[in-house]
């Protein structure tokens, strides 16, 4: 081999990154070209504190004995992404939660209501009811569940943008569950 041919092997190796940089920067420019578009701005998300809880029991007394299930919120996932700039948000929604069975449960999976909820500008604008689904092991007590993904069209525009919604999610309680979260906060 002859010194010229090393010094242009090297000399491709040396470029090889910067050409495949130039070639990623050249495809850039393909995505949107839209003067008006905009990168999104995604809907801030909480847990709501009063239904961040959820205990069911056998009857109306709240006795570990009776307890059925118990689960607590652990994670909210999603992403959002505006493939018709101007138009919908599409905001995707993942809860994930801890969840144990009770002595009083009567089957090997309990069913865990929950909701998302979508305000505008403070005002409660929609609700989406949904339900995770714990399935135990034998001599398993205590599962993490991931619920199925809830999709939601948010309307956006050049002067409304996902920081104008909150996305709130808690169990689906009733009024005695709600009672009892309420008489009894997280330590």
């Amino acid at each position: 081999m002859h010194a010229a041919d090393l010094s242009r092997r090297s000399c491709r190796r040396a470029l090889a990154p910067v050409a495949t940089l130039a070639a990623l920067a050249g495809l850039s420019g393909c995505g949107n070209t839209d003067p008006n578009a905009y990168a999104p701005t995604c809907a801030p998300v909480g847990i709501l504190a009063d239904a961040a809880d959820y205990t069911l029991y056998k009857g109306d007394i709240p006795d570990i004995g009776q307890m059925i299930s118990h689960g607590a919120i652990t994670g909210i996932y999603g992403r959002c992404s505006n493939n018709k700039p101007g138009d919908r948000l599409q905001t995707t929604v993942s809860v994930e939660m801890d969840v144990t069975r009770g002595p009083a449960a009567p089957t090997n999976s309990v069913k865990v209501p929950f909701f998302v909820a979508v305000l505008k500008d403070g005002a409660l604008l929609w609700k989406h009811d949904a339900e995770a689904i714990a399935t135990f092991p034998s001599n398993v007590d205590h599962v993490h569940v991931r619920a199925a993904a809830i999709y939601l069209d948010l309307p956006v525009g050049r002067h409304l943008d996902g920081q104008n919604y909150r996305l709130e999610v808690g169990y689906q309680l009733t009024p005695a569950q709600l009672a009892y979260n309420r008489a009894h906060p997280p330590r």
